[in-house]
């Protein structure tokens, strides 16, 4: 679809709308986070109960991105995407009301139902050029750590004064956004194309989703997009999710300052995200993430030889703001995932292949099995690693989408 058929207004509508859906996604998964300890107090759990909880609401994320990807490609982007955010907003505030650890759990898994990401990158694939679509996908990808920021500020402001319940009703805050939204935000006109030639053909509503998913031609990309996608969010929690630890333990940071530095980090990633997006709609997204995820597999073999065989660890630390580089690759999910399917099932395979990658990455879990029998530092190195590879090889075997224009 052609940037002239849509007003800068309504591409900015677009925007904000997938912005405020992802960065929300990252408020609504991660301020059990940083309340897990009076949580597990007042409710006499261990970490084992509580980090079930943590995975559970990622693997949840599958299912829902089944629920909301095909309501989406059946029913329009935009109602799909406010009943997501909805929905996610809702049952995460209604954790302020959990009477028991168990209803609390419930709450957290039904709220990870709700997932808008997929659902956000088709309406924007749809709505912007080629030439733009990468950069922008870059940008949006970039407002997770947004609501990671939003998550921890409502929890240090709030907290404090009122416990760990009230944080979980700052979720509500994209309700009122939304409501504007519903004023502004326009259709997918290359849906509402779709349903314009389906009423021609005299058919009563678009072929379900969920099966067309199983076609050959399409199916096959959905695997090795998933792997694809899996690898990297392996590679992403086997190095990130354990960093502050390493910081600690191996290097002799003290907690506070471990965590600066990862933030530090992070912020550097979200600088690079879309940069990476931005290069993409030049060179293509196969060469992009390829040239991005070999950082982390170039950096992780320099780091293993200055940390493992020289025994440099102030050389070896500073390779620690190099690897995650490679996870600016990630800016590329949206707009290369959305561009390899047709219109019909664009958002449910979209938000299929990032919740499969996301909800069954298990990097942190392994990483910290292993380390008990091979250091935290060599385990992060050894499963990071093949997640790199993975990131490496993989996208040499998907179809190059760069120049794609979507109709």
């Amino acid at each position: 679809m052609d940037d002239s058929h849509s007003s800068k207004l309504d591409k900015f509508m677009v925007f904000l709308a997938a912005m405020i859906g992802w960065s929300h996604d990252a408020v609504g998964l991660t301020i059990t986070n940083f309340v897990a300890l009076p949580i597990m107090e007042e409710f006499n759990v261990g970490e084992d109960l509580l980090g079930l909880v943590f995975s559970a609401q990622f693997i949840a994320t599958v299912p829902g991105a089944l629920l909301f990807g095909a309501l989406a490609d059946r029913y329009g982007r935009r109602v799909a995407l406010f009943l997501s955010v909805v929905w996610d907003s809702i049952f995460t505030a209604l954790t302020f009301f959990a009477p028991s650890f168990w209803v609390l759990a419930l709450l957290r898994i039904i709220s990870g139902l709700g997932v808008s990401w997929g659902i956000g990158y088709a309406l924007l694939s749809e709505a912007y050029s080629p030439k733009y679509r990468g950069f922008f996908g870059g940008l949006v990808h970039a407002t997770f750590v947004l609501g990671y920021v939003i998550s921890a500020a409502s929890v240090s402001i709030l907290y404090p004064m009122y416990g760990w319940r009230v944080p979980y009703l700052v979720a509500l805050y994209p309700i009122p956004i939304i409501i504007v939204l519903a004023k502004f935000l326009p259709e997918s006109r290359v849906w509402l194309k779709l349903q314009e030639l389906e009423e021609a053909e005299e058919e009563v509503g678009p072929k379900f989703s969920l099966s067309k998913l199983l076609e050959a031609n399409i199916f096959r990309y959905v695997v090795l997009a998933s792997l694809l996608f899996w690898g990297s969010e392996f590679a992403y929690h086997a190095w990130v999710d354990w960093a502050p630890t390493l910081l600690s333990k191996v290097y002799g940071f003290e907690v506070n300052v471990a965590s600066d530095i990862v933030i530090g980090i992070s912020l550097l990633v979200v600088f690079f995200l879309p940069i990476v997006g931005y290069a993409s709609d030049y060179i293509g997204r196969r060469k992009a993430f390829i040239m991005s995820s070999s950082v982390g597999l170039f950096g992780s073999l320099i780091y293993a030889y200055l940390y493992f065989i020289v025994g440099d660890l102030e050389a070896s630390f500073y390779l620690l703001y190099i690897i995650p580089l490679a996870f600016s690759a990630h800016a590329l999910y949206g707009v290369w995932s959305s561009e390899m399917f047709p219109t019909e099932v664009r958002a449910t395979a979209t938000s299929f292949i990032f919740s499969v990658a996301r909800g069954l990455s298990m990097g942190a879990f392994i990483v910290g099995v292993a380390s008990r029998y091979i250091g935290l530092a060599g385990s992060m190195f050894l499963f990071g690693l093949i997640g790199f590879i993975l990131m490496v090889t993989l996208p040499t075997i998907l179809p190059e989408t760069k120049g794609k224009v979507i109709e």
